[in-house]
């Protein structure tokens, strides 16, 4: 656990500003479809979009950070966690401690990515850019009590977009 604290805390988060509504908007209930987000791009404004008023919150972008060598993923922890999967990538959630990993399976040039976004309007996408074979960390901090939805895709660094197939949504309490 000290260990997974230790290089958790060595994630950044880059942010690109959006709302509440904008993300509910583009979201549309569900984590969007390859190609529909990309980190930077101007996100439409929405109103009032199902009872809730605009908050500000940004769009999360986060580069996952290797454990330092200590581990080799999530499965090294005898923790709850909810994993989904693609031929490329794999994103798994584990509550205790809001880690989002993601595991780059393909040497296809592309990134693994878990998408995710939160009943209470927080979305962002944790990005793994070490390579094929390799599993990377973004620690979070979401609000407890809540639930968070998400899934595994890819992204591809060149053209600036989501690529590939994604996997179904899952969701978990947070």
């Amino acid at each position: 656990m000290k260990k997974l604290r230790a290089c958790a805390h060595r994630a950044g988060t880059v942010a690109a500003t959006a709302t509440i509504a904008s993300a509910l908007a583009l979201f549309g209930g569900a984590v969007p479809q390859a190609g529909a987000v990309t980190p930077g791009a101007a996100v439409p404004h929405a109103a009032n979009v199902s009872g809730l008023s605009p908050q500000a919150y940004s769009f999360e972008w986060d580069e996952a950070v290797d454990d330092g060598g200590y581990n080799h993923g999530p499965g090294d922890y005898d923790r709850p966690m909810t994993c989904v999967y693609t031929t490329a990538s794999e994103a798994c959630y584990m509550p205790d401690g809001d880690y989002i990993w993601v595991y780059d399976s393909a040497a296809d040039g592309a990134s693994a990515v878990a998408r995710w976004y939160t009943d209470y309007g927080r979305w962002g996408t944790c990005r793994n850019a070490m390579g094929a074979g390799t599993w990377g960390l973004c620690n979070k901090n979401f609000a407890e009590g809540h639930t968070i939805y998400f899934r595994a895709s890819q992204y591809d660094g060149d053209t600036g977009s989501y690529v590939g197939g994604e996997s179904s949504l899952q969701s978990s309490s947070t």
